[in-house]
């Protein structure tokens, strides 16, 4: 017979099962871009356009000509985007824990917050809070700025976006690299130039650090005009600065530039990957096959080894001829050699597969 506890014990597992599914089904709507699924096209277009709009009524909100005329109207377009935008914040720490790395009901949540897509979401909502809160401190209007990080939140739902974050993280180190490349190439040229020119315009170059705006301006190849040397020298040493901040500041451009191609370039091996790789499980048997004269033990010990040479020369003709295959039919695609042995590993197991299954 069941009793009563047990039938509120059922009730409550359902409820929870229940509450669990509808996580799992807002989850996905919010985390993930599909644009098959209407709700998650939804989802993204709606932020995308609250986004925009809370961003536009900002910059009109510096303007005295809409300021002064259309006050109520600005202030009712924060009001309800930061509403919106709270509302949105606070469903993301409820279905966080639907993601294993934060599966624990408050640890989970905790370590959620600190990510910087939450950190995005929290500074979206923060100045409007505070500056309800503390209206006459002076620093609230230099936070208002911090709405302009609303921005940021499209990049969840904007490919490019994400694909321009993913090369800047992929390519930090060679960035890094060519950051400090370029302080020490300024502060240098800026010293050459206080020697040089400091006698001559001491109010102008009366220090390094005063020259160094020079050299930015001129490496930069800016040349707003307000700092500029009279000397031969100086003149002689501002025209080499200025050609070689060009070849400089290529630099960074052309490193990001390549790890967007390399980005581009794995998205279209991914949609020939994925159609013909989903189904394959890769085992030591996949790879080479089930071999019948290793199957038995009471094989010597020369005959193993004769079985795996022949066993070996075989996979490796098997492999060159993959190898060669990829390279012809998708050489043309892809110029990335590690890319073409990617293609070729993956024809590989899917032939080993077929002949030996």
């Amino acid at each position: 017979m069941i009793s009563l506890y047990n039938i509120k014990k059922m009730i409550n597992i359902r409820k929870k099962l229940q509450c669990q599914s509808w996580q799992e089904n807002i989850y996905y709507i919010f985390e993930y871009s599909n644009p098959k699924n209407f709700l998650s096209l939804l989802d993204d277009l709606i932020i995308t356009i609250l986004t925009s709009i809370s961003v536009i009524a900002f910059i009109l909100d510096t303007s005295p000509k809409f300021s002064q005329h259309y006050p109520e109207q600005l202030k009712l377009i924060e009001i309800l985007v930061t509403i919106f935008f709270t509302i949105e914040y606070l469903i993301r720490i409820w279905i966080c824990t639907v993601n294993p790395k934060y599966n624990h009901p408050i640890y989970g949540r905790l370590r959620y917050v600190i990510t910087p897509l939450a950190l995005i979401d929290i500074v979206a909502i923060l100045p409007f809070y505070l500056q309800v809160l503390f209206p006459s401190l002076e620093f609230i209007k230099f936070t208002l700025l911090l709405r302009l990080f609303r921005l940021f939140k499209i990049s969840r739902y904007s490919e490019s976006l994400r694909t321009i974050f993913k090369v800047i993280a992929a390519k930090k180190e060679e960035l890094i690299a060519t950051l400090l490349v370029v302080i020490f190439v300024l502060v240098f040229v800026s010293s050459l130039m206080f020697l040089v020119e400091s006698e001559v315009q001491p109010n102008k170059f009366s220090s390094i650090l005063e020259t160094m705006w020079w050299g930015v301006v001129t490496l930069t190849t800016v040349g707003y005009g307000d700092v500029y040397p009279v000397t031969h020298l100086g003149k002689l040493l501002s025209a080499t600065v200025a050609f070689l901040g060009i070849g400089i500041f290529a630099l960074p451009a052309g490193i990001i530039a390549s790890g967007f191609a390399e980005e581009v370039q794995k998205r279209r091996v991914k949609k020939i990957v994925h159609p013909v790789g989903k189904d394959i499980k890769v085992t030591s048997e996949t790879v080479v096959g089930p071999h019948p004269d290793l199957r038995h033990h009471n094989h010597t010990k020369q005959e193993k080894e004769k079985a795996i040479a022949h066993y070996i020369d075989e996979s490796s003709e098997i492999m060159k001829l993959c190898i060669e295959t990829a390279n012809k039919k998708y050489g043309n695609y892809f110029k990335n050699e590690e890319i073409i042995k990617d293609l070729a590993i993956l024809l590989y197991y899917e032939t080993t597969h077929k002949f030996h299954h």
